[in-house]
């Protein structure tokens, strides 16, 4: 195996484990929300919802309600964005590393514990 197909593979290994972080939800409030992709289309559309249509009710991974205020509409938006954004950047760092490697040992050298 070459080192771009050493490369190449960590890289699918790298995707594969930043959309299992993505798809496991967030938490607010206590409670664990979707992150399906139907849940992060409707969670990037938040900010964009009218403040009369609050407070909202919101259903939880567990299909429990949860009712969100206009107080927390942007807590809310930003704890989503954050469940999708941070390991969407960890990753790129992992992957950015794994590119800067000259070497088989480099590559191996690299752990992706997040």
């Amino acid at each position: 195996m070459t080192l771009d197909e050493l490369k190449d593979i960590r890289y699918v290994e790298i995707d594969m484990r930043t959309q299992e972080l993505i798809t496991s939800g967030f938490i607010f409030d206590g409670r664990t929300f979707s992150m399906s992709l139907t849940a992060q289309i409707n969670w990037s559309n938040f900010p964009n919802l009218p403040d009369a249509l609050f407070p909202l009710t919101i259903i939880d991974i567990n299909e429990a309600p949860y009712i969100c205020s206009l107080a927390n509409k942007m807590n809310f938006y930003y704890s989503a964005l954050n469940a999708k954004n941070a390991p969407l950047q960890s990753g790129g760092v992992l992957k950015a590393t794994i590119h800067a490697c000259a070497d088989e040992a480099c590559v191996n050298a690299i752990i992706d514990n997040r």
